[in-house]
This record gives structure tokens, C-alpha cells and sequence, in this order.
């Protein structure tokens, strides 16, 4: 229970500075400041700098994330919040190539939660769906 309770409130605080990254993200069309707190996020709750993320491919993001030894709630809460920086970032990308990589990463992400958690989220399945639908529109 304790540990639930511990998983509960990093996903608060993490959901709560993405938000606040997307409505300075709103605010403030420079994405180079933007990109910056994302690598800041990267490291924080990943301890990697954002360029691992963009180099590597799906499988080592999930392999990395598998191989910490942590719980199987805990890996899919970290896998949840990974994917979720994964998908915001794509979104600011301006080029096309980079946006499809991190989209595709992330719906990588998604669906690995989709297949392994207990929780259904409408909002997890409409993210998929939008991912699919912009990568079929890029013909990526």
C-alpha cells in the first residue's frame, strides 16, 4: 500500500509539470526554452539526458525501463509517464522525421501499457488513435 500510495504521488507531480509545461508550451512559442525543460524533465524522473531518448531505439526505451528491478506497477508507472514526455516532446518537434520518431516511440509505449496493465484509460486509447492517424498522415 505504501509503495502504491508513493507511485501515486509521482505521477501527480510528474502529470502536474507536464501540464504546467504545456500551457508554457502555450504561452510561449520558443521551443528551444521548451525543449530544455524537457530534457530537465528527462533527467529528473529518468536520469538520462533527453538525446538518449531521441537516439535509441523503442525496444532498449522499454528494455531500460524492464531491467531497473523495480516492481511491475512501478515499471508500468514509469513507462506511463515515459511515454506520455515522449509524446508532448514529439509534438513541439518542428520536422516531420523527428515528430514521427517520437510519436512512434510513444505509441510503442502506449501500447506496451495498453497490453499489460489493468487499468483501461480512454484517454491512453484516444492518444493511440491520434498518434496512428498523424503517422498514417505522414506516411511514416
Amino acid at each position: 500500500m505504501i509503495e502504491r500510495d508513493f507511485i501515486m504521488r509521482i505521477l501527480q507531480e510528474f502529470f502536474h509539470a507536464i501540464a504546467k509545461l504545456i500551457r508554457a508550451n502555450l504561452d510561449d512559442p520558443d521551443t528551444s526554452r521548451i525543449r530544455e525543460r524537457f530534457n530537465d524533465m528527462y533527467r529528473q524522473f529518468f536520469r538520462r539526458p533527453a538525446e538518449h531518448f531521441y537516439e535509441v531505439e523503442r525496444d532498449a526505451i522499454l528494455g531500460d525501463l524492464e531491467q531497473e528491478g523495480r516492481s511491475e506497477q512501478d515499471t508500468l508507472a514509469r513507462v506511463q509517464m515515459l511515454a506520455e514526455l515522449i509524446y508532448q516532446d514529439g509534438l513541439i518537434r518542428k520536422t516531420v522525421p523527428e515528430r514521427c520518431r517520437m510519436l512512434e516511440k510513444s505509441l510503442y509505449l502506449f501500447e506496451y501499457l495498453d497490453r499489460n496493465s489493468r487499468t483501461f484509460s480512454w484517454e491512453r486509447n484516444q492518444k493511440m488513435s491520434d498518434i496512428k492517424k498523424t503517422l498514417t498522415e505522414y506516411e511514416y
